[in-house]
């Protein structure tokens, strides 16, 4: 594996967002004690499991990617009206 050094702020940037989704999923994994019943329990886990697995993914695709033009790409341009 190799880790690209290229791009950084987009880099940085997808890195960032990855780590504020596995701190959402901690928080939410962290919280499931205090879930009035069982079923909402079950939500926080889940939602907490799946946003750390969407957070691991997010750091890792935005640092050994070899191209982030299709994955942390900007807003298309549009042409102006006439």
């Amino acid at each position: 594996m190799r880790i690209y050094r290229d791009d950084l702020w987009r880099r940085t940037g997808g890195g960032l967002f990855g780590v504020g989704l596995c701190a959402f999923g901690i928080f939410s994994l962290v919280q499931m004690s205090d879930a009035p019943n069982a079923v909402l329990a079950d939500r926080a886990l889940w939602m907490g499991v799946t946003m750390n697995l969407a957070g691991i993914g997010a750091v890792l695709t935005s640092w050994l990617a070899p191209d982030l033009s299709g994955i942390w790409c900007r807003s298309p341009r549009f042409q102006d009206k006439k």
